[in-house]
């Protein structure tokens, strides 16, 4: 019977024998057993020391709470007693209670200085004071007063009826103290004596009920919880939620003052077991969470020790995919580390050979290069031009010597530069302006262009860009564009960077194309646009495939081609008149 429970718990955590496991399932399986027998006994142990010792400090705790919201009433009350003496031995307002003559403005400001309700000890919190208004009554029934909140002329007027009002009614109390709560504040009437016990006047003050009731508010977080303040006579504040069965059993505290008002906090003792329960409940939620936790962290565990046999298989599957960068790292175990070492040599010797194909292949690339900017290039006589330009001149008709110069310097002096497959962006631009010259010098009106440089032509003077990037795009914009248009049409070129990345783009405003057409025909040697083409093609070979042309067109609207190229810098650019 043993040795069947015995099996039965190893075929539950190892899996039954016949089926294959996992070595990292199976240990994260049997250390989060362990783990959950290990967390139960812990739990149980905990919670009962929770019950043992937790209601006897809640009660301290509770009781703490209590006595510290009293004690903060207490301070309150124990500064208004304090600007009751103020008020009394203060000479400045003896002329006012003695109804002698007096400048009411002068008394005013003479209560002000001795009485602030601005005191950082008047708050209760941040937003409510204490004491928010005093009035003096003198024995004519004269009133001064002082206001925490600012108020308009016709409010200060209402508030000097009614509490002349509220003086009149306590005059015919005949009592030391008379207390009248309203809805935001609570009204504190009684008499002013001088050493000799002498009746000076009457002093009421208008206490912020809800600074009052903001002093409970850690209190009334608890649940069951009663407070007051009374008189002999009357209830003043109270705010209760207890239950009948509750106001036997109660954690109270309480005190007197001065002004026959006594202040009592309670708290029913259900708190405390509930918060007990509630303890309990946050217990064992704790211990579910370290239970999870701990699982989590067994499978971390059993990770480590078969990641490196996993890694090794992933490194190879890698290298199945041609990635012949990927290394294994070194390992503290011998036979691992035999294994890292001989995966790295293979790998380092198969980079070896596929870096000596590369270099074959970058040969016939740049080969290639060559042969697309010598595609894109017709030969011209620079010798017969020259002459020409000579005979011009000596004819006298200057225009046509310009033109054969530009011409010149277009084919002579720009284009034919074979070994230099980069040139200075000036350069460039400078091929494309003499071409665009040539053409406007032909037609007039009808071809017109504009070059604009974003931050200034000195910004662009150490940039290189491909040979023959820009004048082709702008040759086929011309010959393919504007020529068949009819009408005038416009060139314009706008050069600009951002960050590492060159634009020049390239608008006309010429019979457009159907982009979709062209690139169907993009294999097609003899169609219009192979400059074009041919262009894209030679800045995806020198700078990769995320640069090169975006062109956009719409029939009979135009064409917009906007070049993309890396900040490629050399040497300042220096113009010079010497052809090449």
């Amino acid at each position: 019977m043993g040795k069947f429970i015995i099996e039965k718990l190893t075929d539950s955590i190892w899996g039954k024998k016949e089926k294959p496991y996992s070595l990292s399932k199976q240990l994260s399986r049997l250390i989060t057993y362990c783990c959950v027998v290990a967390i139960t006994i812990q739990s149980v142990v905990m919670v009962g020391m929770i019950i043992n010792q937790y209601v006897q400090q809640e009660r301290e705790d509770t009781l703490y709470i209590l006595e510290s919201d009293n004690a903060k009433m207490e301070v309150k009350i124990q500064y208004l007693e304090e600007q009751v003496l103020t008020i009394q031995h203060n000479l400045g307002l003896r002329s006012f209670f003695q109804s002698q003559i007096y400048n009411e403005e002068t008394v005013t400001k003479q209560l002000e200085n001795s009485v602030s309700v601005f005191s950082e000890r008047n708050r209760m919190d941040n937003s409510n004071p204490f004491i928010e208004k005093i009035y003096l009554f003198n024995p004519k029934g004269e009133s001064i007063c002082q206001l925490y909140y600012p108020i308009t002329v016709a409010e200060y007027n209402t508030l000097k009826i009614k509490y002349e009002n509220m003086y009149t009614e306590f005059l015919n109390q005949n009592r030391d103290f008379y207390f009248l709560v309203e809805p935001d504040q609570i009204n504190l009437c009684m008499y002013l004596y001088d050493d000799n016990m002498d009746n000076l006047g009457v002093c009421i003050f208008a206490l912020n009920r809800q600074g009052i009731e903001s002093n409970y508010h850690n209190m009334e977080q608890m649940g069951r919880y009663s407070w007051s303040i009374k008189t002999q006579e009357e209830v003043i504040l109270e705010k209760n939620n207890l239950l009948p069965r509750e106001e036997d059993n109660l954690i109270a505290t309480s005190f007197r003052t001065g002004f026959g008002l006594t202040f009592f906090a309670a708290v029913s003792e259900s708190v405390i077991l509930s918060s007990l329960w509630t303890s309990v409940l946050i217990t064992l939620i704790t211990s579910v969470i370290l239970i999870f936790i701990l699982a989590f962290l067994a499978h971390l565990l059993s990770l480590y020790y078969v990641k490196p046999l996993e890694t090794i298989a992933d490194k190879i599957k890698q290298v199945g995919k041609g990635d012949f960068n990927t290394k294994l790292d070194e390992y503290r175990v011998e036979e691992l580390k035999n294994i890292s070492e001989t995966f790295n040599e293979m790998t380092d010797h198969i980079n070896k050979l596929i870096r000596e194909v590369y270099e074959n292949q970058l040969i016939a690339k740049q080969s290639h290069i060559q042969y697309l900017q010598a595609q894109m290039n017709p030969h011209f006589l620079f010798n017969v031009l020259s002459m020409i330009g000579m005979k011009a001149a000596l004819n006298g008709d200057h225009e046509v010597q310009q033109l054969i110069y530009k011409l010149a310097r277009l084919y002579q002096g720009k284009i034919f530069r074979k070994n230099e497959p980069v040139i200075y962006l000036l350069e460039e631009m400078e091929i494309a302006d003499f071409y665009l010259s040539i053409q406007n010098s032909r037609f007039g009106d009808k071809i017109t262009y504009s070059i604009h440089y974003e931050g200034g032509k000195e910004e662009y003077s150490n940039l290189m860009v491909p040979r023959l990037s820009i004048e082709p795009i702008v040759e086929n914009a011309v010959c393919h564009g504007l020529e068949p248009k009819e009408g005038n049409g416009h060139i314009s070129i706008n050069i600009s960077k951002e960050e590492e990345v060159l634009k020049i783009i390239i608008n006309d405003d010429g019979i457009g194309f159907d982009t979709v057409a062209e690139k169907e025909k993009n294999d097609d040697r003899t169609h219009t646009h192979v400059g074009i083409w041919n262009t894209n093609k030679m800045i995806h070979n020198l700078y990769g495939e995320e640069f090169g042309l975006k062109i956009s067109s719409v029939p009979g609207q135009g064409t917009r081609v906007e070049v993309t190229l890396p900040v490629r810098k050399g040497e300042n650019y220096v113009e010079s008149n010497d052809s090449r």
